[in-house]
């Protein structure tokens, strides 16, 4: 509730019911500007948090580490060894299991051994496969503050929006105020033109709180993929959206250091690819190796009929395979193992070209943003308001016409509309600059600073002698 309106409802109230009724609508203009402030708050550190804390893709990428690192252990293991039960040379005459000197009840068992250092390799591939979880990970985390920022600034812009056109319908109330006065004055069709003008452009106003409204809402609703929304919003979602997030407009520190891109968290779990693929030719390359396996068996003999005593057999051999045709198997593996590591440097390189162009493209919009921002607070914005004045006291004095007021006014609702849609976009832009900036979520979370006072209409532009100053609020008297 603005001051003009307070004091006009406290106005009214000491000349109709006294000073009683003063006191009363006093204390519920207080309460409806309290009810007013009300709402969430959601800072954008603190919905960074939420978001990176209970983000369960983090959670996943935990487990697959885990799941990496076990089959690190179980693939650098020996297979088990091999047994078997054979009754051997059994005559089928009588099937007669003594009759025969050859017949024989043998226990075996086997082991087979790796080629080379293929368990080492397998080991080591794994291992190297889980520690590109980490870097994942970070990654995700540094997407999430930037999906989770820009969302959050989208719910701040849409939010502020509306509070600024609230605070400015008072502007074309005083229109339709002067259109009354002058068609009261003087009974003409154009007067009476002019309030039905004032009543379209009001109309309008509210016809934009429905837009940015339902922004607001589709920002607020996308927020909440990533963190949990407050019950309450669901149950009365226009009561506290308003004030949904923090009325500070944080400030984002940019980043600039040198070989950022180098250690940005893609990049490493690049390289941990491309040093398991150089594991993995020298894996292929066992298989130039022989594979070897050792067997040990006991043959037991029953005694001959006539009670000659026979022994039993004990049998010990090493077998293994000789890779004598290598042209189409063990060579076109290993060049496929080359091949996939070449093919992982490429794609580090084609990384590195798409980081660095998306970050330069990001510095490029927001050198223009910042020419932007300064041409409007500098030039636009003081003109607008200017243009503005000089057309009521114009319109005021008879000297213009009643369309080129309401251009005016309309003029500069848009200006700072703009200039706060300019002011959101920055800080936007910075988020996504330092995305390719940021090693991990610490430091990208460290160059969010909060503003310590914000005014309720966003930097409200005025001048003051020759300079432009930012107010903390803007009275409608």
């Amino acid at each position: 509730m603005s001051t003009l309106k307070r004091t006009i409802l406290l106005t009214i109230a000491v000349l109709q019911f006294g000073p009683s009724a003063s006191a009363e609508t006093e204390s519920k203009a207080e309460t409806e500007t309290e009810a007013e402030a009300n709402g969430y708050g959601y800072t954008l550190e603190s919905t960074l948090i939420m978001a990176i804390e209970n983000d369960p893709w983090l959670k996943k990428s935990q487990y697959k580490e885990k799941s990496l690192l076990s089959q690190s252990q179980s693939q650098s293991s020996l297979p088990d060894p091999r047994a078997s039960i054979n009754l051997a040379n059994l005559p089928v005459d009588d099937f007669s299991y003594n009759s025969q000197p050859m017949t024989q009840f043998k226990l075996g068992i086997s082991q087979a051994f790796a080629r080379g250092d293929s368990l080492e390799l397998k080991r080591d591939i794994k291992k190297l496969q889980a520690r590109v979880e980490p870097n994942l990970r970070a990654n995700r985390k540094t997407q999430l503050i930037l999906m989770v920022g820009a969302l959050w600034l989208d719910v701040y812009k849409a939010q502020h929006s509306i509070s600024l056109i609230n605070d400015k319908k008072y502007l074309f109330e005083e229109l339709r105020d002067a259109a009354e006065i002058n068609y009261t004055s003087a009974l003409s069709k154009s007067s009476q033109q002019e309030i039905i003008r004032a009543d379209l452009e009001l109309a309008k106003l509210d016809d934009q709180v429905t837009v940015y409204s339902d922004q607001l809402h589709a920002a607020i609703r996308q927020l909440g993929e990533y963190v949990k929304l407050p019950q309450s919003y669901f149950i009365n979602n226009e009561a506290n959206s308003v004030n949904f997030v923090s009325r500070s407009l944080p400030s984002v520190t940019l980043l600039n250091k040198a070989n950022a891109l180098q250690q940005h968290p893609l990049v490493k779990a690049i390289d941990q690819n491309i040093e398991s693929s150089q594991k993995m030719v020298e894996l292929q390359e066992q298989g130039y190796k022989p594979q070897f396996m050792v067997n040990g068996s006991y043959a037991f003999r029953e005694d001959a009929p006539n009670g000659m005593e026979r022994p039993d057999f004990f049998s010990l051999g090493v077998s293994f395979d000789i890779p004598l045709f290598t042209e189409n198997k063990q060579d076109q593996d290993v060049k496929a193992a080359i091949y996939d590591k070449e093919a992982k440097r490429e794609e580090k390189a084609l990384l590195l070209n798409q980081l660095m162009a998306a970050y330069n493209t990001q510095l490029s919009r927001l050198e223009r943003l910042q020419q932007r921002q300064e041409l409007y607070n500098s030039s636009i914005y003081p003109q607008v308001k200017l243009q503005g004045q000089a057309s009521m006291t114009a319109y005021s004095n008879n000297e213009a016409d009643f369309a080129e007021l309401v251009r005016a006014r309309i003029d500069e609702v848009n200006v700072q509309l703009t200039v706060l849609d300019i002011a959101v976009e920055i800080e936007k832009v910075k988020l996504r600059a330092n995305y390719y900036q940021s090693n991990n979520s610490s430091e990208f979370l460290a160059q969010i600073r909060t503003q310590s006072s914000v005014s309720k209409e966003h930097r409200t532009m005025t001048i003051d002698n020759n300079s432009l100053s930012t107010t903390s609020g803007e009275s409608h008297e």
